[in-house]
């Protein structure tokens, strides 16, 4: 699995998910795992701000991450 932390509030960066979906936003904070509730995936997340709207994305879900100028 990819290693989001090192991208957490680490500015710009695009990430293509499972489906080969691109994503380019400014990266926000990290939800580790034992910060969720029993009903969602135990599972680190990252979220960035994308085009004015937060947008989670599970570690599993993400194929690659970047950081882009």
């Amino acid at each position: 699995m990819i290693n989001i932390w090192e991208f957490e509030y680490g500015g710009k960066v695009k990430i293509v998910d499972k489906d080969g979906n691109e994503f380019f936003g400014d990266a926000q904070e990290i939800t580790d795992e034992s910060e969720r509730s029993d009903e969602e995936k135990a599972e680190d997340g990252i979220t960035i701000l994308s085009e004015g709207k937060l947008i989670e994305f599970y570690q599993s879900d993400i194929q690659s991450i970047e950081k882009v100028n």
